[in-house]
């Protein structure tokens, strides 16, 4: 009975990377594989003992790893523009809603101050462990945490939110992975806000497409 139980996870981890439309595959197994790649110069990289060493922590639903190569991928997502480059992504523990890697930019764009707000308390810092509703108004953490807590993440997408130390708009979209959440946060421009419908649609639209470009070309 134990040797079933590895396939029934598999076949769930199977049918939430289908249901999500494969936006974004496996981000922390492709950080190790694409690490593992890149110190073999492409010369004697093994795929298939890389899988076989990288696949077990993910289906056994253990938590991403918290280090550098998670980092560096993401931001090499952002480098390589297979993420809209105006924007910053922030991967996150699916139960605690902490960060776990985030791109270079993202601290520049959702906690620097802005001199036309006036900064109240202390500035919001991130990093890994932060919590995400840390960095945002109080409205746009409500938003964020109903919007983390549907089984399907990405129905609510785009997710209007403010930063808490500059007030700066951002359209957050939102895709789950196996043991994680991918968030792409991209800006919104000041008489765009509030967006009609069909302008914030547009915008999904073009994010999603984006971060769907990501998980083909994993």
């Amino acid at each position: 009975m134990s040797g079933s139980r590895p396939s029934q996870s598999s076949e769930g981890s199977s049918r939430r990377s289908r249901h999500s439309a494969r936006i974004i595959a496996q981000t922390t197994v492709d950080a190790k594989l694409h690490a593992d790649f890149e110190e073999s110069g492409g010369s004697s990289f093994d795929y298939s003992t890389s899988v076989r060493v990288t696949t077990p922590a993910v289906e056994n639903n253990q938590p991403p790893r918290s280090d550098k190569v998670t980092t560096t991928y993401l931001h090499h997502i952002q480098k390589g523009k297979l993420i809209q480059p105006f924007g910053c992504l922030l991967a996150l523990d699916e139960k605690t809603f902490k960060v776990i890697a985030y791109s270079e930019n993202a601290p520049e764009l959702l906690t620097m101050a802005s001199h036309a707000v006036p900064s109240v308390g202390e500035s919001p810092v991130l990093g890994v462990g932060t919590d995400i509703r840390s960095l945002f108004t109080a409205p746009s953490a409500s938003a964020l945490q109903k919007a983390l807590g549907f089984g399907d993440v990405s129905l609510l997408n785009p997710i209007l939110v403010h930063c808490r130390t500059s007030a700066k708009p951002f359209y957050a979209i939102v895709h789950r992975v196996t043991g994680s959440i991918i968030v792409d946060f991209e800006p919104v421009k000041p008489y765009e806000v509030p967006m009609t419908a069909a302008g914030a649609l547009q915008s999904y639209k073009l994010a999603a497409k984006a971060i769907t470009r990501l998980g083909f070309s994993l």
